[in-house]
């Protein structure tokens, strides 16, 4: 799996469990999150260094349809795209030519990313959240197996998404920005992925 799958699929699990969660900070993050059914936005990610300096930047679109529907097409400086449409993930990378698949539980038991779309309550218990500000929350793996250490979910003064942090156990840490879209209605078959001919296609499903 590619380091930038890794990281934001590490990440669209944070955000979105637990409807049966006692009240508290998780029931407010959950709230917020899905007071939107569909997002669309403009994104721009950095990724700094343990010593703050630039390593790689990115940009592009992502789609949200919740629960469970998820595309991110970046745009620059490569192109490629990871699409989740409810049973299977797929992530393709147009330099390597080739799409790896994967199944949506195994994403949502391996990536905190899911949370953004999952409304899985089993997920959402196994992390801590906490309200740092009245737009900001943190968002801590109670376990410690992962690379992905802590998540930051910040929000804009209307509740809409505006930026995720991810601190990685080795100091890298990862802020993803988001310029929302103007609303759509977005629909499952917008999150109907075809796989392109003639690339090769990586199934980890079965494994």
């Amino acid at each position: 799996m590619n380091r930038h799958l890794n990281i934001l699929l590490g990440t669209v699990l944070l955000i979105g469990a637990a409807s049966d969660a006692a009240a508290g900070d998780d029931t407010l993050l959950h709230k917020m999150i899905f007071e939107q059914k569909s997002f669309s936005a403009d994104y721009a990610q950095t990724v700094y260094s343990s010593d703050n300096r630039v390593l790689q930047e990115q940009s592009g679109q992502l789609f949200l349809l919740r629960p469970n529907y998820f595309r991110m097409d970046t745009v620059e400086p490569d192109s490629a795209t990871i699409v989740a449409d409810g049973h299977d993930v797929y992530s393709y990378d147009e330099m390597l030519e080739q799409v790896t698949i994967y199944g949506f539980e195994q994403q949502v038991v391996n990536s905190p990313l899911m949370l953004i779309i999952s409304d899985d309550s089993k997920l959402w218990n196994g992390y801590t959240v906490t309200r740092s500000a009245h737009d900001t929350f943190s968002v801590m793996p109670k376990s410690q197996n992962g690379n992905v250490q802590s998540m930051t979910v910040k929000f804009s003064e209307d509740n809409r998404l505006s930026e995720l942090r991810f601190e990685e156990k080795d100091g890298k840490y990862s802020v993803y920005s988001f310029t929302p879209m103007k609303d759509s209605s977005l629909t499952p078959s917008d999150f109907k992925y075809v796989i392109p001919e003639g690339v090769t296609v990586d199934d980890q499903r079965s494994k």
